[in-house]
């Protein structure tokens, strides 16, 4: 199996994973707890808080996951990267829909607590 290959396949594998991670906050399944979902002083402090704000990040990180296989495919197709450029924007790909989701969740969870202190 190719550079290429191999990143296409593990970008596209952990992106799946997020999806399934996203899934049970979307829904409102996950309860406040110290382990899974978007975990600041605030959402713990908050049920009301705590199933807005992971509602939130979970659309956000799954919507980010599948642009960044669409992104991921792309880029597998073009060939237009070296290998060594191809591996670092793989793992780009990789940390951009955590760190994505996170910030716009972050900014959310500020107008939360201001409107429902």
């Amino acid at each position: 199996m190719s550079v290429y290959e191999r990143g296409l396949v593990t970008i596209l594998a952990y992106n799946a994973l997020f999806a399934l991670v996203s899934l049970p906050l979307v829904f409102r399944k996950v309860p406040r707890n110290g382990f899974y979902g978007y975990r600041t002083r605030a959402t713990l402090g908050s049920d009301f808080v705590w199933y807005e704000a992971n509602a939130y990040f979970g659309w956000r990180f799954l919507i980010a996951s599948a642009v960044t296989c669409i992104a991921a495919v792309f880029l597998y197709r073009s060939g237009a990267l070296e290998p060594g450029t191809y591996l670092k924007g793989s793992v780009t790909l990789l940390v951009a829909p955590v760190l994505l989701a996170a910030l716009l969740t972050s900014r959310y969870v500020r107008t939360l607590v201001m409107e429902h202190p």
